[in-house]
């Protein structure tokens, strides 16, 4: 073992060890470039007036219209346009007549999101306005009174969703009849925050979250460690009930220095414990504080002097490098939102010859439960394909007892 190791392993011994994360990329595009490629990928349409009838300050922006409030005597003038969903903005009372009734008797959809004041503008109105407004299969009308809540609520999706640069999508806004400085305030801010989230998607090489947050709930700081050991370890849970078949294919030898990356309830961290014996080590690496408190409680009332619990970044499993025999994975690769980061990371703490171990859902569209095929972001190919990216040797696929739903892929670090 080198020097870098051993003192490695001796600072580690029994504590939870957890690594800040460096600075974010420096590589992001200025806001206003980025904004202004999109702009001219996406082709914008642009914003003009537009006669719908009766219909109160309407403007069209490809299959959008946006609008003040229209009569019943509009209804069938909008029809004619290729309008198919209205969505309302008004709150109830603000209307004498059923204009709810009076769309969906007309065979169109309605759907009513309803605010008043910019204290009721919030983020989920933002993100249910925008989720709408991407669905533009069919011609939209989206209404309030005169088109001022219209206009704030648009703002976010032109900007974010169409990359038009922001003073632009200011100006269009107060043309179709933004006016309230409050609305105007909500959707800037929203915006702001929004693109900051995005910037924290890019990492250090600049990849991209493959899912983002697809780890949002293990990051609860409330989560409930009982109910995943209850889900995790149990018979019906192919990885549980084929547990001893997997730690024999893993080929574990005494001394031997494994990381459980995502070891959860560290159900295979404990079994890695007793194979590779008093001079060996077993790091248990996961995103979540609670399973590595749990795991940390766990090794200590079992006496399990040879496990540390290390809390991972979403990028890197924050080991040395060359300091394991074996990386293990157990239906977690699904769950690496910077697959090629993680995959490097692992490749550098492996030793020259170390293995790698993935086990993952087979997804397969048409074959697979429908639970796994809208979780699981690709099939076995795709992921195979990322690990021998980073530069892993594919080894085999090996064959477990148990193992339906599953698949075990070796690899080795070249």
């Amino acid at each position: 073992m080198n020097r870098l190791s051993e003192n490695f392993h001796k600072r580690l011994r029994m504590r939870l060890i957890v690594f800040l994360s460096c600075a974010l990329p420096l590589l992001l595009l200025p806001a206003s470039i980025a904004t202004a490629q999109l702009a001219e990928e996406n082709n914008v349409d642009e914003v003009k007036s537009f006669d719908l009838g009766e219909t109160r300050n309407v403007h069209s922006c490809g299959k959008l219209c946006l609008a003040g409030q229209f009569g019943a005597s509009d209804i069938d003038e909008i029809k004619a346009a290729d309008i198919r969903r209205i969505i309302s903005l008004r709150t109830e009372g603000e209307i004498e007549w059923d204009e709810k009734a009076a769309i969906e008797a007309a065979d169109l959809e309605f759907v009513h999101i309803p605010f008043r004041s910019s204290d009721s503008l919030t983020d989920e109105v933002f993100d249910e306005i925008r989720k709408l407004l991407k669905d533009d299969a069919h011609g939209t009308l989206m209404h309030c009174a005169s088109a001022n809540r219209v206009g704030g609520v648009w703002l976010p999706y032109r900007v974010l969703d169409q990359g038009v640069a922001l003073d632009k999508a200011i100006e269009e806004a107060k043309s179709i009849g933004l006016r309230n400085e409050g609305y105007e305030k909500k959707a800037l801010d929203y915006i702001r925050r929004k693109q900051a989230e995005k910037k924290d998607e890019v990492r250090r090489d600049g990849e991209t979250s493959v899912r983002p947050g697809i780890n949002d709930g293990f990051l609860d700081p409330n989560l409930k460690v009982d109910d995943f050991v209850k889900r995790f370890e149990i018979e019906s849970r192919e990885v549980y009930s084929a547990r001893m078949q997997i730690l024999r294919a893993c080929g574990i030898k005494p001394g031997y220095r494994v990381a459980d990356i995502g070891a959860g309830t560290g159900l295979y961290t404990r079994l890695f414990s007793g194979s590779v014996g008093d001079g060996g080590w077993v790091y248990a690496i996961d995103i979540s504080a609670r399973f590595i408190e749990h795991i940390n409680t766990q090794s200590i009332r079992e006496n399990l002097s040879n496990v540390t619990g290390i809390i991972c970044m979403p990028d890197s499993i924050n080991l040395p490098p060359e300091s394991i025999d074996l990386a293990f994975v157990c239906d977690t690769y699904h769950h690496f939102e910077y697959p090629k980061s993680t995959a490097s990371s692992i490749y550098r703490a492996l030793k020259p010859g170390g293995r790698f171990v993935v086990i993952d859902f087979e997804r397969i569209p048409g074959k697979s439960r429908e639970w796994i095929v809208g979780h699981v972001r690709a099939g076995k190919e795709v992921f195979r394909n990322e690990i021998e990216s980073v530069g892993f040797e594919f080894i085999e696929q090996a064959e477990i007892s148990g193992l339906e739903e599953n698949y075990f892929l070796k690899f080795r670090k070249r």
